[in-house]
């Protein structure tokens, strides 16, 4: 029986394919904010840190949650 090769070309198309399927359900915050009204001058209390759209479809417990933050300027 003949072995069939697999070219360079196919496995890179797979392996695109594989992560772009494997990465299709992945949920994520959106519109991230500081929050404005944050007074470094005092320790109190004033409310979250991070603000956004979707907060909680992201978070799975018991695993790491990460924050990704970039400027452009």
């Amino acid at each position: 029986m003949k072995e069939r090769m697999v070219s360079p070309m196919n496995k890179m198309m797979l392996l695109l394919l594989a992560v772009g399927l494997s990465t299709a359900n992945v949920r994520a915050a959106e519109n991230l904010r500081l929050n404005p009204k944050l007074d470094y001058s005092s320790d109190s209390q004033d409310g979250p840190l991070i603000t956004g759209d979707h907060m909680e479809e992201g978070a799975v417990r018991g695993k790491p949650n990460y924050v990704f933050m970039f400027g452009e300027g």
